[in-house]
């Protein structure tokens, strides 16, 4: 067996070496070419996405104005017509006419809320977050959590398919404290 110069380079290994590189050089384009089109990609649905969570804001701006100012009809207009409303320590209600009836009942003025998440796919959406509601002359602060769920409808506009709301601790405990949600989408 001969043994070879580690500084000798016979033109057979010449040519594997330069194959490598042009292959390596090859590669990196490829790749950039790639990592190029993929940040296009993601730069245009970024987009899509911004203009949904504006518009999904919007829609539950909408909700909390309509609940704090007593306005069961406006409130009403935001669900879709097969929504389906959970409101704590009662049975699921089921359709935009059913809901209807509940709101009309009533809402509670002052709600504050803390969204603490807003994730869009396509044409459906959710978020989750925080309430707070302030005692009344009738009744106790309340706080608690939310979780709203939406889908895009066919004329653009986001409706309410599922919401449903529950207290922290204890009816005396909630909204004990006078911290006030501070409005927040991650």
């Amino acid at each position: 067996m001969a043994v070879r110069s580690p500084d000798r380079v016979t033109s057979m290994e010449s040519s594997k070496i330069d194959a490598k590189m042009t292959v390596g050089l090859e590669l990196r384009a490829l790749l950039g070419i790639l990592a190029a089109l993929v940040a296009g990609c993601a730069e245009g649905s970024q987009g899509v996405d911004s203009a949904s969570r504006g518009a999904i804001e919007a829609t539950v701006d909408r909700y909390v104005a309509a609940s704090n100012e007593g306005d069961a009809e406006a409130l009403i207009e935001l669900y879709a017509d097969d929504a389906v409303l959970l409101p704590p320590d009662h049975e699921p209600i089921h359709g935009r006419e059913a809901i209807a009836e509940f709101w009309r009942q009533g809402t509670d003025a002052g709600l504050e809320i803390n969204t603490l998440r807003l994730e869009v796919d396509g044409s459906v959406a959710y978020l989750v977050g925080k309430y707070r509601l302030p005692a009344t002359e009738a009744e106790e602060a309340d706080s608690g959590q939310y979780v709203l769920c939406l889908k895009r409808q066919p004329d653009g506009d986001w409706k309410l398919t599922a919401d449903i709301w529950n207290g922290s601790g204890e009816a005396g405990e909630r909204g004990s404290d006078d911290s006030s949600p501070t409005p927040s989408i991650s």
